[in-house]
């Protein structure tokens, strides 16, 4: 990375750790066992994250967006391993932000306006209403804050790169829900907090350049 990159991953993981932290102890979820997982996903975002999508091409106002969902599932993550609840003010912030990268975009890009309008709100229209669905026929399985994440993360990510990292999340979500019967830690019965899933999966969707 050039000496620019290195600025901008700096600046983005000393103010990552820091907000990160305040909010953490806001929830007064901020432990040891949470203190290391911000500092280590953090880390994963802005180094090997930053180089990772400078090599596959993306724009800066993309890896800014990438960046900021990432960090937003992350704290989703935390909050819902230790209360089980997806808080809406994040949510409501994580849809803010991406408003504001969409019309930052469509001045990068006045010629894409449409596929980039079309990508965005299909995805917010898509995911939600694929989890809805997927909700009402699972019944207790999705919780609306589950419903409600993945549409932030569709208007993120697009329907397409969102079906991406579904499929990643989902098989994240069985794998552990097989664990934890083997070793008799759960049951078929048992619940599992999504947002860790679906943070998990939206990091490694987007590092392997989807």
């Amino acid at each position: 990375m050039d000496l620019s990159a290195i600025l901008i991953a700096a600046a983005g993981l000393a103010i990552s750790a820091v907000t990160g932290r305040r909010q953490l102890l806001r929830w007064d979820i901020y432990d040891r066992k949470n203190q290391m997982i911000l500092a280590i996903w953090i880390l994963v975002m802005f180094v090997p994250g930053y180089y990772l999508m400078s090599l596959y091409g993306y724009h800066i106002l993309k890896i800014f967006r990438y960046w900021v969902l990432m960090y937003g599932l992350m704290l989703a993550a935390l909050i819902d391993m230790k209360r089980k609840i997806i808080p809406n003010k994040t949510l409501l912030f994580l849809a803010g932000v991406r408003t504001i990268l969409l019309v930052g975009e469509l001045a990068c890009f006045p010629g894409l306006w449409l596929e980039l309008i079309l990508s965005s709100v299909v995805g917010l229209g898509g995911g939600g209403l694929l989890f809805l669905l997927a909700g009402a026929v699972s019944r207790k399985g999705l919780g609306m804050g589950d419903v409600k994440m993945i549409a932030v993360m569709g208007y993120y990510l697009g329907f397409q790169v969102l079906m991406s990292d579904l499929i990643i999340t989902l098989s994240l979500t069985v794998a552990a829900g097989a664990a934890l019967l083997v070793t008799r830690r759960g049951s078929l019965h048992s619940e599992m907090p999504f947002a860790p899933f679906a943070a998990a999966g939206t990091m490694i969707t987007i590092l392997m350049g989807f």
